[in-house]
């Protein structure tokens, strides 16, 4: 029996907290939850049925409580802000970390930080795959590819709100009526600009090893229903050509439902030993 803990009650973090109590995800727990806010605390606990996870808002109470201590893996579903607030101590604890808000990861030194604690402490990160395919693939070729780019469109609901629309002013997603390129670039530009949607960006360049060879392209299409992400890789062993058209959640349009079902799949997956599928 694993105890599995949330940090962020968002979208992501509720479902996962739902799927576990209802047992859809064998042989957990939910040992404790935590969020800045204490509406969503309050709602998340309200909505579970089975099990009595304590709840948090402050980091000192989480980290000196038996709740914690018990707690085998812990995941991260709130910010990037929460990764920098958050992982380091986990993974000295020992404790399995997944972390979804991967866009702070592109920062080499930090990534390198937390990997020396979990070497340190027998900790372990794990980096869901999230709303694209492939990445078993892409990284068994990691070290022959000559280039990968990936092209994600969404819809204006799905991108509203984003720093980019703070810097490019003149830009206003509601009176777009065409299929528009908001940005070509490298993955940290697109990271800085698109916070709340380039999970997929980041996990492709983790998974790649080598960010420089990502090339990103956002666009924004009024008339689209779902996101949707296409991937390119090209090297030596051939070609890969992945497309995902994702519908956004219902409760949240900037998550894709595939991230929700992708996120309770890896929890399925670090909470059972017995059996792995995939590289």
């Amino acid at each position: 029996m694993k105890k599995v803990g949330i940090i962020g009650c968002g979208t992501i973090g509720y479902q996962i907290a739902r799927s576990i109590d209802n047992r859809s995800i064998s042989s957990t727990r939910l040992s404790f939850i935590v969020d800045s806010s204490l509406d969503r605390l309050e709602f998340t606990k309200s909505s579970l049925k089975n099990d009595k996870p304590k709840a948090f808002s402050d980091q000192d109470l989480l980290f000196h409580s038996e709740a914690y201590k018990s707690t085998d893996v812990v995941i991260e579903s709130a910010s990037r802000v929460a990764v920098r607030q958050y992982a380091r101590h986990i993974l000295a604890d020992g404790k399995y970390l997944i972390i979804f808000s991967v866009g702070e990861l592109v920062d080499e030194i930090f990534m390198k930080e937390l990997e020396s604690e979990a070497v340190k402490h027998t900790g372990v990160i794990h980096i869901p795959t999230g709303a694209i395919a492939g990445i078993d693939a892409i990284k068994s070729v990691r070290n022959h590819l000559d280039q990968l780019t990936i092209s994600t469109t969404k819809s204006p609901k799905s991108l509203a709100g984003a720093p980019y629309f703070d810097i490019y002013e003149n830009i206003r997603l509601h009176e777009l009526t065409d299929r528009t390129v908001l940005y070509e670039g490298d993955v940290r530009r697109a990271v800085e600009l698109f916070p709340s949607n380039v999970n997929v960006f980041a996990s492709l360049a983790l998974a790649t090893g080598n960010i420089s060879k990502i090339r990103v392209r956002i666009v924004v299409d009024p008339n689209i229903k779902v996101n949707r992400h296409e991937i390119n890789v090209k090297g030596e062993f051939g070609s890969l050509e992945i497309v995902a058209s994702n519908v956004p959640h219902r409760e949240n349009p900037r998550t894709s439902t595939l991230a929700v079902l992708s996120a309770i799949e890896a929890v399925r997956s670090a909470c059972n030993e017995t059996i792995k599928i995939g590289s």
